[in-house]
């Protein structure tokens, strides 16, 4: 069989023939990088006999067809049952390549069962270059100096290694002769990234399509894809690939601005010029968040705030000149924070009880604030009254999936898609009751994906996604406005505010036995997901009232988010020294420069250790130099606030 070949406007693709595969060739001819040739695919197929996952390179071209803009292949590893059928097309000028779940046999599934599809292995090469990972918000990983390591990690995470916190379905690679960017525009809750370096140089990444993980694993039969994308030396790695993220996420997946959610929703338009506030009243004192922390008071139940002592400060904060305040009060349900979900009521009676909440809730909302909760549907409790085993996630091992220990002992993760709808929009109906107003948080969401192995409710992990994006949507129709906890794309999405995108703190969790470390440094961190979502979505500047905290909010156009309580121990104390350090936040990151979180950031820069530069669509330009604690807007600097801490305490 001779050489076929397809040209798109600035991309070349050709297949060679081969002994038992096929090869791939890209080009771009507008600079004529060649990336190949490469085969086609390679096979990681179960032997349920030799109880591994043996990776198949070798195998039979069954049908190969020209069809619109590309190829139609069927593959197949005759001795173990498998057949693949793949698309190879240009679209867009970008090579999609596509798996359709009814092009997928296993036709001795007694004894072999495909577990994923690697598509054009070592296709993302690059000697003495870097390659981008989708590790925390962005990963710069150059390739020069790495020792020869081997590793894999599914987006959006798996609880083994939650601390890579793999948010963006992409991966590049790229050196001074340009770049080539991979995205997973369909099927990423299923896809992994690879990645390789071989100790001389040599490093390359790229994705596998994951079928399933173990042998009883439930398969999501929907369409995976993967589009490759050139990128030429001229191009920002960073900027490039955030700004395709943004395009798929606003033209695939119809992600409005926050200029257009604010026009459709008070609710949201109410958060643009909002400080965020976690009002902490109450919790027992058990769990992962109380390790280490002195008790209050003798007693289990752990009392830092009452209602009436939370309006009493939402009055001085609004005395002080603080005229928006969005809160999330937390630990206002039975038992207090994280205490027996999804049991919320009655209001804990030693806060005041619901007649105390309410009261609490026309107070501000009195006095101009958006006062809402911190709830959570995730988290099944085992000792709550209300805990039912159909509602949670079950493991392989036929019991309830647990996720740790929090104030109210043992928990479960919640399975949305199960949930009646009482326990979802009928609850928030309930609390929409209380007299609440703006926008709702749903804490606990994005975790990492999870299977779900009940018999009758079981799912794959993009169940898992599309659960929480339900509990989501619900928020959004009851309330006008939704946020969550983590960044995760398929919440992202769906959520107007999120609370976190990932740290470097994270990375510094990695167990370092993990072949992934090697290739992990925080230095090399990259705001990919910042510059992507920017303008689409809020994203909380979490830190408290430290100067560094306000200069990294103004820094990614970010709102300020701050927690308190009245009495000392988990959360600081709402003092006048605090109020003044609050207003002077609100005064500079709300009113003075609130405006960046609507805009898109369009460039990023290092300049040096600790000292960072963005630039925004209405032009827009910051300097943020943490290392000498100076920040600069549009050239000019900009002073710190006497009554903010100097540095990053809070």
């Amino acid at each position: 069989m001779t050489d076929l070949m397809i040209c798109g406007k600035n991309l070349k693709m050709t297949i060679h023939p081969a002994d038992q595969r096929l090869l791939v060739t890209l080009s771009d001819t507008r600079c004529g990088r060649q990336w190949g040739p490469v085969p086609l695919l390679a096979f990681d197929v179960y032997d349920k006999p030799l109880k591994r996952v043996e990776r198949i390179e070798n195998w039979q071209v069954d049908h190969i067809e020209s069809v619109d803009n590309g190829f139609h292949v069927m593959i197949s590893d005759k001795q173990h049952g498998i057949e693949v059928g793949l698309w190879l097309c240009f679209a867009d000028d970008e090579l999609s390549v596509l798996l359709s779940p009814g092009e997928v046999y296993e036709h001795d599934k007694v004894m072999y069962r495909l577990f994923a599809v690697d598509l054009l292995p070592g296709l993302m090469q690059v000697r003495n270059g870097s390659l981008l990972l989708p590790i925390n918000t962005g990963m710069l990983c150059p390739t020069a100096d790495k020792p020869a390591v081997r590793d894999r990690f599914l987006i959006y995470g798996e609880q083994e290694r939650w601390e890579l916190t793999p948010s963006l379905p992409f991966c590049a690679a790229f050196d001074g002769g340009g770049g080539l960017m991979a995205l997973v525009p369909q099927g990423a809750c299923d896809t992994e990234c690879r990645v390789e370096t071989d100790g001389k140089g040599g490093g390359t990444t790229g994705f596998a399509i994951s079928w399933r993980r173990t042998w009883v694993d439930p398969v999501d039969y929907s369409n995976r894809e993967v589009r490759f994308i050139p990128m030429l030396k001229e191009d920002d790695p960073v900027g490039f690939c955030a700004q395709r993220i943004r395009c798929h996420v606003i033209d695939d997946l119809g992600k409005k601005t926050l200029t257009e959610r604010a026009e459709e929703s008070p609710e949201v338009a109410y958060l643009m010029d909002a400080y965020v506030m976690k009002l902490f009243y109450g919790i027992e004192n058990v769990g992962y968040m109380m390790e280490g922390k002195t008790a209050a008071n003798p007693g289990s139940f752990q009392n830092y705030m009452t209602f009436a002592e939370s309006a009493e400060g939402l009055r001085k904060l609004k005395a002080a000149g603080v005229n928006k305040i969005l809160t999330q009060c937390v630990g206002w349900n039975t038992k207090g924070h994280d205490g027996l979900y999804p049991t919320r009521f009655p209001v804990e009676e030693r806060l005041g009880g619901e007649s105390g909440f309410r009261q609490m809730i026309r107070t501000g909302n009195d006095l101009g604030f958006n006062v809402q909760v911190h709830d959570n549907f995730i988290m099944q409790n085992l000792n709550s009254p209300d805990f039912d085993h159909d509602y949670a996630i079950i493991d392989i091992h036929g019991e309830p999936l647990i996720h740790g220990r929090w104030a109210g002992g043992p928990e479960a993760s919640g399975w949305p898609l199960a949930m009646p709808e009482e326990r979802i929009a009928g609850h928030m109906r309930r609390m929409k009751d209380l007299g609440l107003k703006g926008m709702y948080y749903v804490d606990y969401m994005q975790q990492p994906l999870e299977v779900n192995y009940h018999p009758k409710y079981g799912g794959p992990r993009s169940d898992c996604a599309r659960g929480q994006k339900l509990i989501l949507e619900e928020g959004r129709r009851i309330f006008g406005s939704c946020g969550t906890e983590f960044g995760f794309l398929p919440c992202a999405v769906t959520a107007d505010h999120i609370s976190a995108c990932g740290d470097p703190w994270h990375l510094t969790m990695c167990k370092p036995e993990w072949p992934i470390c090697t290739l992990i440094d925080p230095k090399h961190v990259v705001p990919v997901w910042q510059m992507a979502m920017s303008g689409l979505v809020t994203l909380e500047a979490r830190g408290g009232v430290a100067w560094q905290n306000a200069m990294m909010c103004i820094l990614y156009g970010g709102v300020p988010r701050d927690e308190w309580s009245v009495r000392p121990g988990v959360m600081p104390v709402l003092d006048d020294a605090r109020i003044a350090a609050l207003k002077g936040v609100y005064d500079l990151c709300v009113v003075d420069f609130g405006h960046l979180k609507r805009e898109q950031i369009v460039s990023y820069r290092r300049e040096s250790d600790d000292c960072y530069s963005t630039r925004f669509a209405d032009g827009t330009e910051v300097l943020a130099d943490f290392k000498d604690q100076r920040l600069v807007v549009n050239g000019n600097a900009i002073e710190r606030p006497a009554v903010l801490a100097n540095g990053d305490k809070s």
